[in-house]
């Protein structure tokens, strides 16, 4: 069983008040487009959703709309991002997922991954336990130091700029996020925490297009692309 876990419990603090899973774009919230990417997915079995409390209704009803059937549960959101995502886990343990079984944390903002992303990105985390989708950097990157001086230049073709979905085999996952727990250790992203057990975790090349909502300008590349 694979299993999604949407994240859309972020509280949109760089978007002016706006909240960015119910902006509306061609007449639809944000998140339904993200939801749809899964929904359709015959890879993808069960959908969780984490959100906050408040903002269930609205999802509720937009279930109800939509007649999505893979949503399992909908479950509340921790304080940061992480804690999101490990309610998302235990949520997955509820609906009885196994050793096997693959969850992929996906941010809510990201709704223009492609259906041969979330293939790729599966059918690669059953061979190696974790992947994630991965842009590689467009840009020359450079280490600096405290004084913002360049140390060096770091060659970009080795250089990826991770993105969502990040799939890890789900005892390896209830693994991970435990000790990180225990540990109260925060990563920037979900494949950091099977880092630090020692695991290595394999990137499959993505592209930009699938970026997560920011900022108001993220919100105008969307809507581009979505009406393309």
């Amino acid at each position: 069983m694979n299993l999604a876990i949407i994240l859309a419990a972020g509280k949109s603090q760089r978007l002016q008040g706006i909240n960015k899973i119910f902006y509306q774009i061609r007449e639809k919230p944000l998140i339904f487009y993200t939801i749809l990417a899964f929904e359709r997915n015959p890879l993808v079995h069960k959908i969780i959703l984490v959100s906050r409390k408040k903002d269930f209704k609205r999802l509720f009803s937009l279930i109800k709309k939509y007649k999505f059937k893979k949503i399992a549960t909908i479950t509340k959101g921790g304080k940061e991002r992480q804690d999101s995502a490990f309610n998302g886990l235990k949520a997955a343990e509820r609906l009885e997922a196994k050793a096997g079984d693959l969850i992929l944390f996906h941010n809510g903002a990201n709704p223009l991954i492609s259906q041969k992303e979330i293939k790729r990105v599966i059918e690669t985390a059953k061979k190696y336990k974790t992947a994630v989708i991965g842009a590689v950097s467009k840009d020359t990157v450079k280490k600096v130091d405290k004084n913002k001086f360049v140390e060096k230049t770091i060659p970009r073709e080795n250089i990826y700029l991770v993105q969502t979905p990040q799939v890890i085999e789900y005892k390896l996952a209830k693994m991970a996020f435990e000790k990180a727990f225990r540990d109260k250790f925060y990563g920037t992203d979900d494949v950091s925490l099977v880092e630090r057990l020692g695991k290595k975790v394999k990137v499959v090349p993505g592209n930009s297009q699938n970026i997560k909502v920011t900022l108001l300008e993220d919100l105008n590349f969307v809507k581009f692309y979505i009406k393309k």
